[in-house]
């Protein structure tokens, strides 16, 4: 920000309201969702590098929206992928958390991809929490078929 007006050091010192870290969470329960975004990450684990798979739903509910005072409700879905080389395996008994998704959706296609993924839907997903600590987070328990 060359030749900008934004004073940096007078940032770092100026007093902020102190907000709260916590939301509401999602009551569990089933809701329809629509795909958001779908984001791959290598994980390290204790036997080396395994690849995943992050699913980010947008929930359709405006009521709960308008009683937990949020514009979107997004919950994750976390995927560990079995993978053939550099390939997914999503062959029978491989992968199979994650093989119920495209199926659900209706992509049962040969030649899926998991970026076929990115906003599709309707989907009914089964919304849980997660407790940690005094913090309680969402999580996706599985993917449906919408009605």
């Amino acid at each position: 920000m060359s030749g900008s007006a934004f004073d940096l050091d007078g940032f770092m010192s100026q007093p902020a309201d102190a907000g709260t870290t916590s939301i509401a969470p999602i009551p569990e329960g089933e809701y329809l969702a629509i795909i958001d975004d779908v984001k791959p990450r290598v994980v390290n684990t204790k036997n080396g590098e395994a690849m995943a798979l992050d699913v980010f739903c947008l929930l359709q509910d405006e009521a709960l929206k308008k009683t937990l005072g949020r514009e979107t409700l997004t919950v994750k879905a976390g995927f560990f992928l079995a993978m053939n080389g550099s390939k997914l395996d999503m062959s029978a008994g491989k992968t199979t958390r994650l093989n119920r998704l495209p199926e659900a959706l209706g992509q049962t296609d040969a030649g899926w991809t998991p970026g076929k993924l990115k906003g599709a839907g309707p989907v009914k997903v089964k919304v849980s929490q997660r407790v940690d600590g005094d913090v309680i987070y969402n999580d996706i328990k599985s993917f449906g078929k919408a009605k």
